[in-house]
């Protein structure tokens, strides 16, 4: 337990119906008696209605509530202060509270008091954090989730596969002259196999995850003129792409974010891709490739008053070991024999109208669809950062060489896989060094 007492706001400094003072540490309970009106009425995890006082004066009447420890967030003694939400009337209340040397909290330091006292791991105080800044239904469900234990579940049933493992080896070495039944070679080497397995999986699922946080690319790509600017606005639902009849208006690479059925995307609005002599416009080309080359997935855009020439051809070869959808654009002037042609020899094109916003619902479905079945379900994916990622990188490499020694080297084996077994702990925080907590929890905000 920490021996000072922090307290911070928990809410935003603006002006609203209510506002949340967090005060955690051994003089919370002391706090309440020296400024609050009703102190014979509080009761652990009850709440009282009185009155916040500066000697004579009173400053708001407010409701608060004592969290006696460990039976908090923080597992210290905490109160909780709901006031009216003026800043002026936060900032004061503080000022009470700072009197009393209790000091202002750090970013996230409620969290991290959590995390010292047991009362979460590192992968629920980061799904903590990510509840409070996820941009979609999916990050806050997932966050949710995992703040339940979802990800310290799995991990803690692959680092208790691995404690047997390397029991089982240990006592090979120790005992290998001694006419005692162990394990075979064969079987501990396929424990180790289906260990990397588990590892494989986990991290799968945390890319996933972490590619859903920080959104998928979509490219808008096609021949000059064929509408993909409007294309960019119509999904974006504002003029952000200057569209223009003249060919190459687009130079450069646009991009956006957009949140489609509730998945992030990072659309790009690429250069028209053809033959040119314009220095600018090639470079502009290059970018559309490379924009091609990162996509998750890729809007063809076929036009279809001019039908499919050699520039059409070209990009769908360059897609055709990628996701990517094909737009007959301009159907709403097109006559239908033109879309005909193009739709039997492109099976899967789905007819368009930038100008009417037909087809758009369906390209949105189409574009979901795609992510379902390419990619972990989004139910079966954690929220996890770059931390968690290399962690896991390294712990099935490790396994790698668990494998590669199991037949031969048990001492080499037992070594590895107490490596591997401390990786998986760094996840938790099990084994975390203090630079890795500090810049944890230093993303969080001041009141969490």
């Amino acid at each position: 337990m920490h021996e000072d007492t922090i307290c911070a706001p928990a809410t935003p400094p603006v002006n609203a119906p209510i506002a949340i003072i967090r005060v955690s540490g051994p003089e919370s309970l002391a706090a309440a008696e020296r400024i609050f009106s009703k102190v014979s009425d509080i009761k652990p995890r009850e709440a009282v209605y009185g009155f916040i006082t500066d000697g004579e004066e009173k400053i708001d009447n407010v409701i608060l509530i004592y969290y006696k420890s460990p039976a908090s967030y923080t597992g210290e003694d905490m109160l909780e202060i709901f006031s009216h939400g003026n800043p002026i009337i936060v900032r004061r209340i503080i000022q009470l509270l700072i009197a009393l040397n209790i000091r202002m909290a750090e970013p996230g330091e409620f969290s991290k008091r959590a995390f010292f006292n047991n009362k979460m791991d590192l992968t629920e105080a980061e799904a903590v954090n990510q509840i409070i800044l996820g941009k979609t239904q999916w990050e806050v469900s997932a966050a949710i989730e995992q703040m339940h234990g979802s990800l310290r579940t799995v991990i803690g049933n692959v680092r208790e596969k691995i404690v047997l493992l390397k029991a089982d080896i240990e006592a090979l070495i120790d005992f290998s002259d001694q006419d005692i039944d162990f394990a075979e070679q064969s079987e501990l080497a396929g424990r180790a196999i289906s260990i990397k397995a588990d590892i494989s999986d986990i991290l799968r699922r945390c890319r996933a995850g972490d590619k859903i946080s920080s959104g998928f690319n979509l490219s808008i790509a096609g021949k000059p003129n064929v509408g993909k600017s409007s294309i960019f606005n119509l999904i974006l639902n504002k003029e952000r792409a200057i569209v223009s009849a003249i060919a190459g208006t687009t130079r450069d690479l646009i991009r956006e974010s957009v949140i489609i059925e509730g998945i992030p995307f990072n659309i790009h609005d690429t250069a028209g891709i053809r033959e040119s002599e314009d220095e600018i416009e090639r470079a502009g080309i290059n970018l559309s490739k490379n924009s091609i080359d990162s996509a998750s997935i890729v809007l063809v855009v076929i036009d279809a008053l001019s039908g499919i020439d050699k520039h059409d051809t070209e990009i769908l070869d360059a897609v055709k070991d990628k996701n990517y959808i094909v737009l007959i654009n301009k159907t709403d002037a097109a006559n239908e024999e033109n879309i005909h042609i193009i739709e039997n020899e492109i099976k899967s094109a789905l007819r368009f109208s930038a100008k009417t916003g037909d087809g758009l619902q369906e390209l949105e479905k189409r574009i979901t669809s795609v992510l379902k079945n390419e990619f972990v379900p989004l139910k079966n994916s954690f929220i996890a950062d770059i931390r968690i990622i290399n962690l896991l990188e390294e712990s099935l490499a490790g396994m790698e060489t668990v494998i590669e020694t199991t037949a031969e080297h048990g001492d080499i084996t037992a070594f590895e896989l107490q490596l591997v077994m401390d990786k998986l702990g760094e996840i938790t925080g099990e084994i975390s060094p203090d630079e890795v907590l500090d810049s944890i929890f230093g993303r969080f905000c001041i009141g969490k």
